[in-house]
C-alpha cells in the first residue's frame, strides 16, 4: 500500500514518522511545496526571528527520510487529485499514485485587502524566507506596524522590543487575542504590551499603504499617515482547502474528517490546522491551528493508515512565549466564565481555572506550567477541586 502525503509542515512530516513506527511497510511520498526538509514553525516568531537560532528544528532530514524510507519531494506542489485513479498531479507535471493520501495542506497567511498590500516591506511570517526577510528589519530604532493583534503578531512585537525596535500593534477588534482567550486575559497582554512599549491601537485598521518619504512605508491610519520601516501582517490563515474541494470532498471550516482524520473518501486522510474533526472537549467538531494538535492528529492519522483502531480526541493545548512569559492555554475557554484565579496577576504568575456544573472545562496559565500538567488529569477525569482550594496558594494541587 502506497500512501502519498500533501503538505511536509508538522502534520506531514509527523504522518510519515507515525505510519513507519505503525509497521507500514508500504511506500511513503511526502511532497512539499518548500524547497527546505520539514521544520518546526513555532521558532520563527521568536529564537529564529531574533538571531539566537539560525535555523529551526527540522523535523526529517535527509538520513531520516532514507532511514524511514521516505520519498520527500521538496519544492513540488500538488495540484489536483484524481480520486478515480487515485493520482495526484504536480506541478513540475509529474503525477503520484496512491493508495491511501493525506491532505496536510494548512494555510497561507490572509493578505490585507487595503491599497499598497503587496508593496515591497510588506510582509506576512510562514516560511523561513518570510522570516529571514522581517530580521534583516529588525534594527534598533526602525518602526514596525504589526496589523493583527493575534499570536503571531504578538510574538513578533515581542521579538522586535528585544531587538530595540519600535512597535505598534493595530488590532482590529475590541481586544487582543479575541478568538482565543476570554477578556481578562486579554487585558493581561495588552498592558503587559503597552508597558514594554508596544504602541497597541484596538478597533483600528489599515485604510492604505504607500511608499514613504522618510522610512519605507507611509501607512494610512486614523488621524494621519505615519511611517515604517516595514509592515507585517498578521491577520489569520486562508485555509488551503483548494484541493479538497475541487476533488469533491466535504469542506466545513476545513476538511472535515472523522476521529480516525478520515475524510468524506474513506482513502483520504486530513491532518493538522486544516483539519476539522469531532472534539469532545469542544463540545461539537473543533478545528485547531496548533503546534500540538498537528503532531498528535498526524501520529493518529498514521496509527489509523497502518491499520489501527483510532478515536483521536485529544484536550485542546497551546502555548506562546512572550517577553518573560509562557502562557498556556488547555481546553476552550469560555468569554463567559469568570474563572477562579490562583496566583497573581501583578507578580506575572497565575492561572485561572474555568469550572461550569462543579466540571473543569479550561485552564489558562502564565508562567505556571505545572497547573496545567494537574489540570489535564483533572479533565481527562472528569474532576476538579473546588474554587476555594483552587484559589489558595498553599495548597499543593499535584497532591491532590
Amino acid at each position: 500500500m502506497d500512501v502519498v502525503i500533501i503538505g511536509a509542515g508538522q502534520a506531514g512530516a509527523w504522518v510519515a514518522r507515525s505510519l513507519r513506527e505503525a509497521g507500514h511497510e508500504g511506500g511513503i511520498t511526502l511532497l512539499g511545496r518548500e524547497p527546505h526538509a520539514p521544520y518546526e514553525r513555532p521558532p520563527l516568531t521568536k529564537a529564529v526571528l531574533s538571531g539566537a537560532e539560525e535555523h529551526p528544528p527540522v523535523l526529517l532530514g535527509p538520513q531520516q527520510c532514507d532511514a524511514l524510507r521516505v520519498d520527500f519531494r521538496p519544492g513540488v506542489e500538488a495540484v489536483g487529485i484524481d480520486r478515480t485513479g487515485h493520482q495526484v498531479s504536480c506541478a513540475d507535471g509529474s503525477a503520484v499514485r496512491y493508495d491511501k493520501l493525506v491532505l496536510a495542506t494548512g494555510g497561507r497567511p490572509r493578505a490585507l485587502s487595503c491599497p499598497g498590500a503587496d508593496l515591497p516591506g510588506v510582509h506576512a511570517l510562514r516560511t523561513i524566507e518570510d522570516c529571514q526577510a522581517i530580521a534583516r528589519k529588525l534594527v534598533p530604532g526602525n518602526r514596525l506596524l504589526i496589523v493583527g493583534g493575534g499570536w503571531i503578531g504578538l510574538e513578533i512585537a515581542a521579538t522586535a522590543r528585544k531587538k530595540q525596535v519600535e512597535v505598534m500593534v493595530l488590532e482590529a477588534g475590541p481586544r487582543l487575542c479575541a478568538r482565543s482567550l476570554p477578556p481578562r486575559f486579554s487585558a493581561f497582554l495588552l498592558d503587559r504590551h503597552r508597558r514594554e512599549g508596544v504602541d497597541v491601537r484596538l478597533a483600528t485598521t489599515v485604510a492604505s499603504i504607500e511608499a514613504g518619504r522618510q522610512r519605507a512605508l507611509a501607512v494610512e491610519l486614523p488621524g494621519g499617515p505615519q511611517e515604517f520601516d516595514a509592515v507585517v501582517v498578521g491577520i489569520g490563515l486562508a485555509l488551503d482547502t483548494g484541493l479538497a474541494e475541487a476533488c469533491g470532498l466535504e469542506v466545513r471550516d476545513g476538511i472535515v474528517v472523522d476521529q480516525a482524520g478520515r475524510t468524506s473518501d474513506p482513502d483520504i486522510y486530513a491532518a493538522g490546522d486544516v483539519a476539522n474533526q469531532p472534539n469532545t472537549w469542544a463540545g461539537g467538531r473543533l478545528r485547531c491551528e496548533s503546534w500540538a494538535n498537528a503532531q498528535n492528529q498526524a501520529i493518529a492519522v498514521g496509527k489509523a493508515i497502518a491499520g489501527g483502531e483510532v478515536a483521536y480526541d485529544e484536550i485542546p493545548w497551546f502555548w506562546s512565549d512572550q517577553y518573560d512569559l509562557n502562557l498556556q492555554v488547555l481546553g476552550v475557554p469560555s468569554n463567559e466564565l469568570e474563572g477562579t484565579l490562583r496566583g497573581s496577576a501583578e507578580e506575572g504568575a497565575f492561572s485561572v481555572f474555568q469550572i461550569s456544573e462543579g466540571r473543569l472545562r479550561s485552564v489558562l496559565s502564565v508562567n505556571v506550567p505545572r497547573d496545567i500538567k494537574v489540570a489535564k488529569r483533572w479533565l481527562k477525569q472528569g474532576t476538579c477541586p473546588p474554587p476555594e482550594v483552587l484559589a489558595d496558594r498553599t495548597v499543593r494541587l499535584d497532591k491532590l
